[in-house]
């Protein structure tokens, strides 16, 4: 969230790490940097010099204990041992409960200790007890079996960036930030479950990167081999697809281990799979090989012959990924990273006037590179081992064999025949016009969402599940326009005509902030945006209702993912509903599609990012 506020104020962020949670608000008092972001020891909490940001979320302290513990507060935890983080702001109470409570046996871990090994210390026995983190009535994904929540060492606090009162400025500018942007940062749910549980949800939720052959957006629609392999997929199982979009193939594999997905459709290193008995690939649905290709003359023969050339890749790629490989392993190219929507003309272009030497490009380009650039030759094939293979988690085995008879069934169909002749022996690809255009009513879009204090890519995403961008779109239920709007909604907003694009849009983000408005200060701007959206869905009583019953089923009230959402989809359940009807999809759906667009663009921008401004920031070291 902070390189994404720093970037958009022009600002680059320089960190400063410090060992303990109680050096923080010292430092900061002494000019050492603008802004906190890590928890603070209670007592500095409070402190009149600091100012806090907008809430992003609520947690307390609890310590986890091995399940065949029975005690419920700290003086239970004499003869224990117990395992806690030198960075954690209670650190300073754990020293005081020390003295007061003889015989604990402390386990100091290091500052940058994860949650995944304190909790994996209890649960292999290296300690008894681990104090850490949670949020309220959240379930710590892992071995349910292996550790349990003791007790709450600590009351509710709430998750906030520090900085001096005197710098009103800049909390002003973050709390801005937040109250558009904050949906747009990816806080996935942990879940696990195979097939079943997956059948159960609804919803496949696909991890992936963005690709520009496999998954991407053109002109709004998402769209590649992969993307609609996938939905093919769940469309035989009854499903719906989220997609999650990953920074990094590193973010992809924690997200699977963690069940914060449910499978892996990108291209991963096989490497990587086979070497993690946690996880398994299932059957190839395709092949292709990265290709190295330049002039008619250049020495294209080995690996060792790049070294000093300079070679192009599209950003994204797995081209890039490779070639990303030849650098660590020390051959000395210079690489030329490319925006996904550059034309394969321009890099060809671009090879036969030597700006540069050559590209790595996908084998199946290569064909029609050739007919329209004759003076350019295919080099040598790279070794690599990222396969057109979904990885699943290896206790997934009704997933795994799901896919495998996927693949099986439909390898030689005329449908599997279509899609890789679109993307592969026919590609189109985007300009980079098509990226960074989201839609035909963009500038609109942008005008009333700074109005009403939205992210312009949100309200295209939503705007997108409505009408597909079809002004003249009209519901079974008498919504019309761009942006559905019913009769009622359309004359409280003042819009006579809902098929016109300005007033539509005009009246759909106008209806959507005063539902955002109507939920309390309390939930952070991220929940305010999803029981929004839910509301303009469904209802603001529905939600209203859901969130009621989500309180009673001890789940939490003031968050839509994994806590209302959960409620919403039984109370959906008992209704006769389309498929565009069901409020959790739809969020769902608003969500995926949202986050797709700002990783896309975001990797158009940073193709050609350069240096800027420093802002300093401070953090303990587990922030």
């Amino acid at each position: 969230m902070l390189a994404d506020f720093a970037r958009r104020q022009g600002m680059a962020i320089r960190w400063i790490e410090v060992d303990r949670a109680e050096e923080l608000s010292s430092r900061l008092r002494r000019g050492e940097g603008d802004l906190i972001a890590a928890d603070l020891p209670p007592e500095q909490a409070q402190d009149p010099a600091l100012s806090a940001s907008l809430s992003m979320g609520a947690f307390r302290y609890i310590a986890y204990g091995r399940p065949q513990l029975r005690i419920s507060d700290p003086l239970g935890l004499a003869g224990l041992r117990v395992a806690i983080s030198t960075a954690s702001p209670l650190w300073p109470y754990f020293q005081q409960l020390r003295r007061q409570v003889p015989g604990i046996i402390p386990v100091v871990m290091p500052p940058a200790t994860s949650r995944a090994t304190l909790l994996g210390g209890v649960t292999d026995g290296h300690f008894d007890v681990a104090i850490m983190a949670a949020g309220p009535r959240e379930s710590v994904p892992g071995n349910p079996a292996g550790f349990k929540p003791l007790f709450a060492v600590s009351d509710l606090n709430q998750v906030v960036w520090y900085c001096a009162s005197a710098r009103s400025d800049l909390r002003d500018a973050l709390n801005t930030y937040m109250h558009r942007f904050h949906a747009a940062v990816v806080a996935p749910q942990h879940a696990f479950g195979d097939l079943a549980v997956i059948h159960g949800r609804g919803t496949l939720r696909a991890i992936t990167r963005i690709d520009p052959q496999n998954y991407f957006v053109r002109d709004g629609h998402p769209a590649g081999f992969e993307y609609e392999m996938v939905q093919w997929f769940a469309r035989n199982h009854g499903l719906n697809v989220e997609f999650l979009i990953a920074d990094s193939d590193q973010q992809m594999l924690e997200w699977l281990r963690s069940g914060a997905g449910d499978i892996i459709t990108a291209r991963v290193r096989g490497g990587d799979i086979a070497a993690d008995h946690a996880l398994a690939q299932a059957l190839s649905y395709f092949h292709s090989a990265s290709v190295v290709v330049g002039r008619i003359g250049t020495d294209l023969r080995s690996v060792q012959a790049l070294a000093g050339k300079r070679i192009a890749v599209y950003a994204g790629s797995v081209e890039h990924r490779v070639l990303s490989e030849l650098v660590a392993s020390g051959i000395a190219v210079q690489p030329v990273v490319l925006s996904p929507g550059t034309p394969a003309s321009y890099v060809a272009e671009q090879i036969e006037n030597w700006s540069i030497d050559a590209a790595i490009v996908d084998a199946y380009n290569i064909a029609d590179l050739r007919a329209l650039h004759p003076l350019l030759e295919a080099g040598m094939s790279l070794p690599t081992t990222y396969n057109y293979a979904w990885t699943v988690r290896a206790e997934d085995r009704d997933l795994g064999h799901a896919v495998d008879q996927f693949v099986r069934a439909e390898f030689a169909s005329d449908t599997y025949s279509v899609l890789a002749q679109r993307y592969f022996q026919h590609p189109r690809y985007a300009s980079l016009a098509a990226i960074a255009r989201l839609s035909p009513y963009d500038n609109l879009v942008r005008r009333y969402a700074d109005t009403y204090d939205f992210d312009w890519r949100l309200i295209v995403a939503q705007m997108y599940f409505e009408s597909q961008f079809n002004p003249g779109a009209v519901s079974s239920g008498g919504a019309r326009g761009l942006m559905q709007l019913s009769p009622e909604t359309a004359r409280a907003m003042g819009v006579r005509n809902p098929c016109d694009p300005d007033a539509g849009i005009r009246g759909g983000v106008r209806y959507l902030d005063q539902l955002r408005d109507h939920f309390e200060a309390g939930i952070t701007p991220r929940d305010r945006t999803w029981f929004a959206l839910a509301a303009y869905n469904a209802g603001i009583n529905r939600v209203e209702r859901a969130r009621e019953l989500a309180a009673r089923a001890g789940l939490d009230p003031t968050r839509w993912f994994g806590h209302v959402e959960t409620i919403m989809r039984r109370m959906d359940s008992g209704r006769v509903l389309g498929r565009r009807d069901r409020t959790v999809e739809y969020v769902r759906g608003i969500r995926s599609l949202y986050t797709t667009y700002n990783h896309q663009q975001d990797a158009v921008t940073a193709v050609s990012a350069t240096a800027a401004p420093v802002v300093v920031a401070v953090r303990s070291s587990d922030a």
